[in-house]
């Protein structure tokens, strides 16, 4: 699959990595992945816990073949769930603009920056979560040496 998902802050913020090509067919599995994820942290820090934010690095994102039709069934999944921000990273203008059309739809609040330290240095800001560290991983580590 052409993404990723863990914890990057147990329980409050979910790191999700895009790489390749993203279908509708990997959006769904990812949906169910991350929903789950966030059930899961919502039991833990109970009902009236912290929200849960999402950072989505997808730097190494080529392309992605999902319609507007497709971002309309995460509506009602979304909106049933405790979400804080949700943050889109990527280069290319085109690409965070249409993320931030698709995250419009699904009624959360979202960011799109164009590299990962204005993300953290956003998500920071959010003086509830305790400090943390972005640790580059391999792909990351490749492309700085390429």
């Amino acid at each position: 699959m052409p993404y990723q998902v863990s914890w990057l802050v147990p329980n409050r913020i979910i790191l999700t990595r895009y790489f390749g090509v993203f279908t509708s067919e990997d959006l769904k599995a990812y949906l169910d992945e991350s929903l789950q994820m966030r059930d899961d942290a919502i039991a833990t820090l109970g009902e009236d816990g912290a929200l849960i934010h999402t950072l989505t690095d997808a730097r190494k994102l080529e392309r992605y073949t999902i319609g507007f039709a497709d971002v309309q069934g995460m509506l009602k999944s979304l909106r049933q769930q405790r979400v804080g921000w949700s943050i889109f990273v990527h280069p290319g203008k085109m690409e965070r603009f249409f993320s931030s059309i698709g995250h419009h739809w699904t009624g959360v609040r979202h960011r799109e920056f164009a590299t990962i330290e204005e993300a953290i240095t956003f998500l920071k800001e959010d003086t509830s979560l305790p400090d943390f560290t972005y640790v580059a991983d391999e792909r990351d580590k490749q492309s700085a040496g390429e």
